[in-house]
């Protein structure tokens, strides 16, 4: 079997989610990896993350305890037009045990941001596109 094409985000990309968000100050973005045969898809998610300690003054990509964030994540079928960073993308989970593929991490406009993100967003769909239209 051939290896599958995954979609990945550049620097470019990343800078421009994070320039949006900046100057919105809410939402997300989000980057299309790959689609599983039963419709799922799995996204590279840009947003507002909470739950941080308080920022210092002029700490960029920071508003209060919100940082910009990056994940893997995958939305159930009922969110398919919802784009909230904490609310409607989810992250690949066991349902026994509860564990979460945590792969939330504050992000800015580097390479090494980049990498990760795409490196993480390969990982997870070889991990669990099997598992994403069940979890969905």
């Amino acid at each position: 079997m051939a290896e599958e094409k995954l979609n990945t985000i550049t620097l470019e990309d990343l800078t421009k989610d994070i320039e949006w968000l900046n100057a919105r100050k809410a939402g997300c973005c989000h980057h299309e990896v790959a689609t599983t045969d039963g419709g799922t898809t799995l996204y590279i998610v840009v947003g507002w993350g909470n739950g941080f300690d308080e920022a210092p003054d002029g700490m960029p990509n920071a508003d209060g305890t919100w940082r910009i964030c990056g994940k893997i994540g995958y939305q159930h079928a009922n969110n398919a037009m919802q784009a909230d960073y904490e609310v409607d993308f989810y992250m690949p989970y066991n349902p026994k045990t509860g564990d979460v593929d945590d792969t939330g991490t504050e992000v800015s406009s580097t390479q090494d941001s980049v990498d990760y993100l795409n490196e993480a967003a390969k990982r997870v769909w070889n991990d669990w596109k099997d598992e994403l239209d069940r979890l969905g």
